[in-house]
């Protein structure tokens, strides 16, 4: 679905190899991160994202359960597996001990109740019966009665989940851009062959992901607004995190478009966003949805941070296009 950029830079995760800091190191609370202490990830160029495999499952019985409220529920009538879906396909689910890709088996027959987890809307929509979207990719999933609360391209996009538990449990602040994020964005362009002196910042995000008391920022920088065919010299579009680890800041990139030179035959422009942020497995901790759009398409990642050692996984995905 996606192209190899010859004239450009994708970028693959960065993983902070760093030990786990102890509760002495992990007690600021303050809404912007230690500047003085600014340490960037070495960088990894690729074509693609690294992925991590999942275990899928052959069938599911489509069971349905309604949850009565509680201080930590939510009332609905919840599928009997927290399925995750997009508006052109469906992600995937946690079966309580892994990710489970999506397979032709849903577990899901019609009727559930779906909570967004998008920047774009809120709230809690309905989802019919599992069928197939987005042709011809025909992805299997279900169609959502307002599909445009997840958001439209080119995005931002999120996903809707059918879980009875509070998706957003921790901080989830958006912030407007200042100079602070802007030269974040100046210093990470630069480490990759791209002098830009003040980028455009898109989305500014504080959030405590891991409910710790230790917030992290997310930043998106991009001068692209709607993907086209063409990739130019100067084109940028890259979604960060910033995170202490250790007591040191560690920038983390979650995707990202940098072309230093022309693009070659068959490249095409790509802008990331983020679509939105929250539990999607039931620990208590937050996952971030990072969505990609092109010319003929686009697609969400779920990305969760693991640990200090392993940093951030992609653990679900899903698109529609050509």
């Amino acid at each position: 679905m996606r192209r190899a950029l010859a004239g450009a830079v994708v970028l693959a995760l960065l993983v902070a190899a760093c030990g786990r800091p102890s509760a002495e190191d992990t007690t600021t609370t303050s809404s912007t991160l230690p500047e003085e202490s600014t340490t960037t990830t070495s960088t990894t160029t690729s074509t693609t994202s690294t992925t991590t495999s999942t275990t899928t499952t052959t069938t599911i019985p489509p069971t349905t359960t309604t949850t009565a409220p509680t201080a930590s529920t939510v009332p609905g009538r919840w599928a009997s597996r927290p399925l995750i879906v997009a508006p052109w396909g469906a992600l995937g689910w946690w079966d309580g001990s892994k990710w489970v890709g999506t397979v032709a088996s849903l577990p899901v027959s019609g009727g559930e109740d779906y909570q967004v987890v998008s920047f774009a809307g809120s709230g809690i929509v309905r989802g019919g019966a599992p069928t197939e979207l987005c042709e011809p990719v025909f992805n299997p999933g279900v169609e959502l009665s307002d599909p445009a609360r997840l958001g439209e391209w080119p995005g931002p996009v999120g996903v809707a989940i059918s879980a009875p538990w509070i998706v957003q449990p921790h901080l989830l602040e958006v912030l407007a851009p200042t100079s602070t994020h802007i030269g974040h964005a100046r210093e990470l362009l630069a480490s990759h062959g791209l002098d830009i002196a003040a980028p455009i910042v898109k989305q500014v995000l504080r959030v405590d992901l891991e409910g710790d008391g230790v917030n992290e920022v997310v930043v998106v920088a991009a001068n692209i607004e709607q993907p086209f065919w063409t990739v130019n010299p100067g084109d940028y579009s890259v979604a960060f995190m910033r995170k202490v680890v250790d007591g040191e800041v560690q920038t983390l990139i979650l995707g990202g478009l940098i072309a230093t030179a022309p693009g070659g035959e068959g490249d095409i422009q790509y802008v990331y966003s983020i679509g939105g942020i929250g539990d999607l497995n039931g620990d208590g901790k937050m996952e971030i949805v990072l969505h990609g759009s092109y010319y003929e398409g686009e697609w969400v990642e779920i990305w969760e941070y693991v640990n200090d050692d392993l940093g951030l996984m992609r653990r679900l995905s899903a698109g529609c296009g050509a």
